[in-house]
């Protein structure tokens, strides 16, 4: 996939034209600042795709790690919804 590079300068000033091409051509933009990266725009779509993506991982991870456990180290429902935010926050 190519590769977009702008500065926090030029998205100020050009957000709008910038925009119109992420959306035309789909190639996020990776935003610098003194150098060194700060930021990542992507559309919309493609943001929500890859967090659907990390929950299906970690949805995977951890039957795989509830399949490699005995039986008596099973948990509740809630308790792997509890889990799995702290790790998602984490």
């Amino acid at each position: 996939m190519p590769t977009r590079i702008v500065t926090v300068s030029e998205l100020k000033t050009k957000l709008g034209a910038l925009m119109a091409e992420l959306e035309k051509r789909g190639v996020p933009l990776y935003v610098t600042q003194h150098g060194k990266p700060k930021a990542v725009v992507a559309r919309y779509d493609e943001y929500e795709a890859l967090l659907q993506k990390l929950e299906d991982l970690e949805d995977i991870l951890a039957m795989k790690e509830a399949l490699e456990a005995p039986e008596e180290e099973s948990m509740t429902l809630e308790e792997f919804e509890r889990q799995r935010a702290a790790r998602v926050r984490g």
